[in-house]
């Protein structure tokens, strides 16, 4: 069961772990909309996601030059998880350029 939840920005507590699509639609359908978009010479984070951006790129290059022998002397779990993390690198990478203006 599902609860009609709103999020307030001064609610810190209220940072779920996972969203169904039908909740996640909802909260879209409600937001308001922002009418002060920061502007990337104004934005203090900007630097450090780009860095963060240019980095993770170098990473997930790097695993992909590796190929084989990633595989090698690591456990199927541990491929499981390295398997795992990139693809939450690749996620942050799309949830960044999906949050910048």
């Amino acid at each position: 069961m599902e609860q009609n939840k709103t999020m307030n920005p001064n609610d810190t507590g209220m940072i779920p772990d996972a969203l169904s699509h039908r909740v996640l639609s909802g909260l879209l359908q409600t937001a308001h909309k922002d009418v002060d978009v920061i502007s990337a010479d104004v934005d203090p984070l900007a630097d450090d996601l780009q860095r963060w951006a240019q980095q993770t790129q170098q990473l997930l290059q790097a695993i992909a030059e590796q190929g084989q022998t990633v595989s090698q002397h690591r456990s199927p779990q541990q491929l499981m998880a390295l398997g795992s993390f990139r693809t939450h690198l690749m996620l942050g990478l799309q949830a960044l350029r999906a949050a910048q203006p």
